[in-house]
This record gives C-alpha cells, structure tokens and sequence, in this order.
C-alpha cells in the first residue's frame, strides 16, 4: 500500500467515527429506550439498574450491562465513577453506524481490576473513547480475532498485568486485527509494551500517542509500541520514551510498515528497532539518547528506507552493538539511508554499515556508498535535556530534507505545515526543498500583533499664574508597527478639547486658578489607541497676589533660612551662579552613591503664625538633566500636630519652570506653615536649582 493510499485509508477510518464520537461528545438527553441513540451508565446513581434500558432518569449501573444489548448505531456514555469490571463488547456496528463507548464529556471514568478494560473480539466498527484503564490482570485494552474498523483513542491505560513471569500484559494489544487506529492515548507503567500489535494484524494506525516506562523489571522485553507479524501499518506522531526495551521495535513478520514524525528518547534499547522487518521507512524521526542504536536495522531487514531523522547521542559508552544509525550485515540490501542528521557530544560509534563500526560520517560514506546527503552536526534542539526537542532557529536540520522520499510526511509531529524560513538557504531535495530533517518543522517567526501607540505628554509650563498659556506635546509618543500614528486629540482638564489632529502640540491659555488633568489620546491607522496624562497648577497670581513672606527668596548674600532639613544623608545646600532672576540660586546636591531624597526646606518657618485666607507657595526650578518629579509642598501645623497640606509637582526640564501650590489655611492664628520641595530618589549629583520663592497669603 502506498503512502497515498494508507493516509487516505486513515482518513477514511477517522471520519467514519467523527460523528458518532461527536454524539458521545453531545449526547442527546432524549434517549429512553434500548434501540434509541444513548445508553447511558451511571454507578452513581441512586436509579441506576442492570435490568432497565439505560435512560437518564434510570442509567445502567454497568458498563458490561449496557455492552451486552448495545446495538450497531447507539453510544453508551459513562458517567464519572470507578467502574469495577471487565467489559466485553459483544456486537458490531457498521461503516455508517458504528458502536461507541466514550467517557461522558468532562467526566473522568476509571476501569479497573478486571481481566481487561474492554475487550474486543471478531468485532467491527467499534470505538472506545476517553476512559482510564488501570491495574487489570490482562491487556488493558484487548482487541483480537479477526476484529476490524475498531479506534481506540483518547484513553490512558496503566498498569496491566504483573511484572513476573506468566503474568504480564500490554496496556494496549491489537492480534489479528485489521483496519483499525490507535490514536492519542497515554499507556504507561504497564508490566509488558505499552501498545502491541501482533498476531497477522495489517493496517493498523498508531497515531499520536504517548508510551512511557512500561517494563517487565524482570528482563528487558518492554517496549514503548510494539509490532511483531504487522503488515502495510503507519506508526506515526508518537512520543516513546523510557521504557524498559526500545521506545518502537518491529519484529519478524512485520513489513511495509511507515514510521514517521515519532520522537523516542531515553528507551533501554534501541529508539527504533527492526529485526526481521522487511521494506520499512522510517523518516522524519527524533531519536535521542537510547541506551543502544537510534536507529537499528538487523536480522534480515532489508529493503529498509532511512532518511530525514535526527539520531543524536545514542550508545554512548553502551557495551552494547551501538551507534546513531545501525545496519547489520544482513539487511543492507535495498536499504538506503540518506539526508538524515546525526550527532554525538561524546566520541563514539556514530554508524554500524554490514555490522562494521565508523565513527565519522566520511568513514561511513566511504565504505558505504551511502548516506550522500547526511549531515554531521549539532542539530541545536531547544532542550533535549528536558525532553524539548524542537529545532532552534540556528537548527542545521532547516530547509535541508529530502521532501521526495517516498511516504515524507506532509506535517510534523506537531501537525504543523512544512515551511520555508525565508533566511536559511533551501538545501534539500524534491519538489520541497524546504522542509526540515526530523520529527518537528520549525514555523516561521509569526508578526506580532498590531499595538497600539505607545502615549507620552509634557505640558510646558507646568504651572504658573492666570491666564496662563501653556503647550501640550505629545511628539515623544511612538508607534514601531505597521501602522503608525494618525491622530492626536487633546483634552486640557477644562472643558477644551482640541483634536483630533495630524499634530502631535496643541495650546491653549488657562483663564482661572486650578488644578488640571491633560488628557491626550494617540491613534494609529487601524484604529488602535493609547493616552497619556500630565497635570498642571494654575494660581490666581503670581506668588499669591500679596506680600512675599520669604526673607531671602532669590539667595543672593546667602543661604539664610534654608537647609536641607527632612532629606536624606549626604545631601548639600550650596549658593551658585546663574539664577532665574539675579546672579544667584539655590543647589541640592546628593553626594551619596545612591539615590537619595533631596529636600530644600525653610528654616525657621518663613510663616510662623498663620492668618485667616489660602497661602500660595511658588518657586522656579531646574535641573542639569530632564526627568526627575520635584513636588513643592505646604503643611500647616499646630505644634507638632499636622492640620493639613498641600502639595504640586512638576517634571523637571534643563530650563527653569515656575511651580505652584496653594493651601487654605485650617487653624489661623494658631499655627505656623512649613515649606519644602523635594526630588525622591534623586541619582547621584545635582539634584536640582532653585529660584525666586515666594509664600503669600491674598
């Protein structure tokens, strides 16, 4: 059977299950009879009886109850509960009616301590569905004699049989069958294979599943998935990985089987095993880190295709025959092996051909003929130490595989296209020169998402006296994206609003004293947006429209009434050149080698007694570097009780700027205002200047 016809084979079996699966998924409520589409079974159910037919309102309380009159076209749904038995399905459905045991949708089903889970024998089109299968004395899941059209899928099966002699047993067994799919279960910790099939099974599917440390303990005969007298089958999409044996072996009577996008790791023989398999393909695998062979060909296997896999770190210091790909004398007629990728941290045997060892890719060539295409290198994983074995972008294995090769899968084990990565070279061979060596495809880097503009907002000045006019920009916002900034529309905290707008400034003049918010919202072309926010004090006028109440407001003899009172260690206060107004200012420096909050305080209090009415504080600053928020602040207080507060910030620029703040006093003629401004973890340096203060009351 060609690649062509089993995935349309595989096809053909899915979809004549995917509607009675979706009616287990579904199952319709109205059922009441035997003969209507759901059977339904609920251990846990105080209805529930044996000798009814299987309603909601009076469900089965076995599964085996339901399996002894389910008809070719029903489902029988099972309820969550542990379900002590062995089920044996005892009739066949047909191509457009088929027979479905599923778990109910959400609902976790456990089989267990039976002979088997279910049981399947000389039966057709049946499909078991969802269920957890544990600790049963025989083959977990068991289907044989002749059976065909069966899926057994979505199902965890552990551990079946007993890790002694005469007593083991698969988690999933196929002997005899024809026809039928495996598909995207769990098996594991079963004392014999986790799946196997035997017995003049042909056609078989096993797809995507996951077998793990399945062991006898007594002697080394487990593997991940078996095969032994299986013909024209695909094992295909599984991940096998530490099991007692190999992680997939085929054995005598076993041929035309299609093995491809498998990954098995750290198995205790070989990754992939063929013993007496004749004309396999086993392409596009990831093998890594088995005690033996990755890849092992014996016993008469001839006519064995073996390219596209990734074989890296297997049989290192193994005292076994060992090597990343192994042909025995034997099986080399018919065989190929080319444009695989192989790879060994340590230095070992890196190819057995007609059972002699060669530990470089050239010795192999050689003596071969073989392997024309093959790579040796590091395949860069993504992290092979923790099982992730997916290609990096600096991968050899990119756009380097033979697409031609009969059977080449068309997606990864992932079920991702092949693509092309725009920047790695096509080197490889077939009417797809792109597609990559091993078991998983590496996508191209998906765009990211469209986002909208990134906001910012500066208003200039800050704060000031009415009318005061003032510039709202926001040209530092951006936008890196495909679509760029289109518009800008501007809200001053008023009632104003300006935009929107292709300019990124706006103006506008304050008429009276507050407090504003600026609000600007940027859009870009696709219709996404940001804001930002700054926010500005206007007074009434300027230093408070009375007597300025500050005994030295411009520093220009001294210091006087001004220390550094509430900052931090290793702040400074210095007198220097080159005022707002004047000659003079003030400097706060943080000699530290942190950051330190820096605070410019009057001392004593240029207000010692307060009078009735709003005070306004205001001061020009600057810095010798943009950023930095100084807040300038009033407290009141009685004593040593705080009555109230007040304070306004401002983002401080190279260039002087006034800031203002207001406070109605609480207690009049019974307190004393305190007056500070102060940048918080300033960087080491010049914190900030100040000028011209003023404190007044009117």
């Amino acid at each position: 059977m060609s690649a062509r016809s089993r995935r349309r084979a595989r096809s053909r079996i899915l979809a004549a299950f995917s509607i009675a699966l979706a009616a287990a998924a579904v199952a319709a409520p109205g059922a009441e009879a035997v003969g209507g589409p759901v059977l339904y079974v609920d251990g846990s159910s105080a209805s529930c009886t044996d000798g009814g037919t299987g309603t909601q309102a009076a469900p089965f309380c076995t599964i085996g109850a339901a399996a002894a009159v389910v008809a070719a076209g029903q489902t029988v749904q099972v309820a969550a509960g542990v379900y002590r038995e062995s089920v044996t399905v005892r009739s066949s459905g047909t191509s457009s009616a088929p027979i479905v045991f599923a778990a109910a949708p959400g609902a976790t089903v456990t089989v267990t301590g039976g002979a088997h889970g279910f049981a399947v024998s000389g039966r057709s089109w049946v499909a078991i569905n969802g269920f957890d299968i544990t600790a049963t004395s025989g083959h977990g899941l068991d289907v044989s004699s002749g059976s065909s059209h069966v899926i057994l899928s979505g199902n965890h099966v552990s551990q079946s049989g007993q890790p002694s002699s005469g007593l083991t047993a698969y988690g999933i067994r196929l002997s005899g069958v024809t026809d039928s799919v495996v598909s995207g279960n769990t098996v594991d910790h079963n004392s014999d294979s986790g799946i196997a099939v035997v017995g003049s099974s042909a056609r078989i599917q096993v797809l995507g599943n996951k077998s793990f440390a399945n062991a006898r303990q007594f002697q080394r005969a487990a593997a991940g998935i078996r095969l032994a007298g299986s013909t024209d089958g695909v094992v295909a999409g599984n991940v096998v990985h530490d099991n007692e044996d190999s992680g997939i072996e085929s054995y005598p009577g076993t041929s035309s089987t299609l093995i491809e996008d498998n990954v098995s790791y750290r198995n205790g023989d070989h990754g992939i095993d063929n013993l007496g398999a004749t004309n396999q393909r086993i392409l596009a695998n990831t093998v890594y880190g088995n005690v033996t062979a990755g890849i092992n060909v014996e016993g008469s296997s001839t006519g064995a295709t073996v390219e596209n896999n990734i074989s890296v770190d297997n049989g290192i210091g193994s005292p076994r025959t060992h090597s990343d790909i192994r042909i025995e004398r034997g099986s080399t007629a018919g065989t190929i092996v080319d444009s695989n990728l192989v790879w060994l941290t340590t230095q070992d045997t890196l190819y057995i051909w007609d059972s002699v060892g060669y530990s470089t890719l050239a010795a192999f060539q050689a003596a071969s003929g073989q392997g024309t295409h093959e790579i040796w290198a590091d395949p860069k994983l993504a992290d092979a130490g923790a099982s992730d074995f997916h290609l990096t972008a600096s991968s050899p294995a990119i756009d380097s595989a033979d697409s031609g090769v009969s059977g080449q899968p068309a997606t990864d084990a992932d079920g991702n296209p092949r693509v092309d990565i725009p920047d790695v070279p096509n080197t490889g061979l077939g009417p797809t020169p792109y597609v990559d060596r091993g078991a998983f495809e590496l996508q191209a880097a998906s765009p990211p998402p469209d986002a909208p503009p990134a906001a910012r907002l500066s208003v200039s000045p800050s704060s000031g006296t009415a009318p005061l006019a003032v510039t709202a920009d926001a040209s530092a916002s951006t936008d890196t994206d495909a679509t760029p900034i289109a518009s800008y529309r501007f809200d001053f905290g008023d009632g104003t609003v300006v935009g929107p707008q292709a300019s990124a400034t706006a103006t506008h003049t304050y008429a009276g004293a507050g407090t504003f918010t600026v609000t600007v919202a940027v859009a870009d072309t696709a219709g996404n947006s940001s804001t930002a926010q700054a926010t500005l004090t206007v007074s009434a006028s300027g230093g408070g429209g009375g007597t300025n109440l500050v005994g030295n407001p411009g520093f220009e003899t001294d210091l006087t009434g001004w220390n550094t009172s509430g900052s931090d260690a290793g702040i400074a206060l210095a007198r220097v050149s080159g005022g707002h107004s004047g000659s003079w200012a003030a400097q706060l420096s943080n000699t530290t080698t942190g950051p330190s909050t820096c605070l410019l305080n009057d001392s004593p209090n240029w207000v010692k007694l307060t009078a009735a009415g709003t005070y306004t504080a205001s001061l020009w600053a600057r810095a010798d570097a943009a950023g930095a928020t100084l807040k300038l602040r009033l407290r009141e207080y009685a004593g040593s009780t705080l009555v109230g507060s007040a304070t306004a910030q401002a983002t401080l620029s190279t260039s002087w700027q006034q800031v203002t703040v207001s406070y109605q006093v609480g207690a009049p003629g019974a307190s004393s205002l305190d007056v500070n401004a102060y940048v918080s973890k300033a960087a080491p340096g010049v914190c900030f200047y100040v000028d011209d203060t003023s404190v007044a009351n009117g």
